[in-house]
């Protein structure tokens, strides 16, 4: 297993975790077992402001014949002027069984929290069905759809528990054999099961592109729009993010 080589420079800083697109993280390797990346990244400022800020991101996939199991932890800190102003952290455990080749079952559980967004802990327990409609060498489409029970802790408020439906549409196209040059694009749609007026939107942009063959070096270019008809109290129903950022694959 070769080393992994922690680097790396943030052009733009920003992480919210409200909404996570797994899709962007999911990677058809075809050839390795066990494999992974790093990226993230660090900001610093000093002068009339004075900015420390950072975000790590480690992915570990595990593939074996129709099991592919991964897993994602995420963190991001920041102060200005020695006050806090970022601080969010999310871990996310998969693993879909493609039983069909088409289609498939998939289980997940995720923990996420942001100080910044009231949001003191949020858990995901969820399963559902993953279709891969379209399989070429250069072009793939898939879907899935679900449901999970959504427990969350809001600053000041009671815990809740309430189930959602989730489901995405993924389309990937690649420029190249190995699929280092790509563009994805994934929709997320999740309702609460008893009010369908009240559901998430996460709608993200994802383009990378190699930089160095040989060290393994990626340049990730996103943008994520991400919609909350009920968010917690005093916090806006949108987020607009748009990042770049270097990327290790091992």
């Amino acid at each position: 297993m070769k080393k992994i080589l922690l680097v790396l420079i943030l052009l733009l800083p920003s992480i919210s975790f409200g909404q996570v697109n797994i899709e962007s993280i999911r990677n058809n390797q075809k050839k390795k077992i066990f494999w992974g990346e790093a990226k993230g990244g660090l900001e610093l400022q000093r002068g009339n402001v004075n900015i420390t800020s950072f975000d790590l991101n480690f992915l570990v996939h595990y593939k074996h014949k129709q099991h592919h199991t991964f897993l994602q932890s995420k963190s991001a800190q920041g102060q200005q002027s020695d006050k806090k102003f970022k601080n969010n952290s999310f871990v996310h455990l998969r693993w879909t069984w493609m039983k069909w080749n088409i289609i498939g079952l998939e289980l997940f559980t995720q923990l996420q929290q942001d100080e910044f967004k009231s949001l003191k802990i949020r858990q995901l327990n969820g399963g559902g069905l993953r279709s891969e409609v379209l399989q070429k060498k250069d072009l793939s489409l898939s879907i899935g759809s679900g449901v999970m029970l959504d427990y969350e802790k809001i600053l000041d408020k009671e815990s809740s528990s309430l189930w959602r439906s989730t489901s995405y549409l993924t389309f990937l196209k690649s420029f190249d054999k190995n699929k280092k040059n790509l563009i994805l694009l994934t929709l997320y749609y999740q309702p609460l099961l008893s009010n369908h007026k009240d559901y998430r939107i996460n709608l993200e942009a994802n383009v990378r592109t190699i930089l160095i063959t040989s060290l393994r070096l990626f340049i990730e270019n996103s943008i994520n729009f991400m919609y909350d008809t009920q968010p917690p109290e005093g916090i806006l129903t949108n987020d607009l993010v748009i990042k770049s950022n270097l990327v290790y694959e091992w």
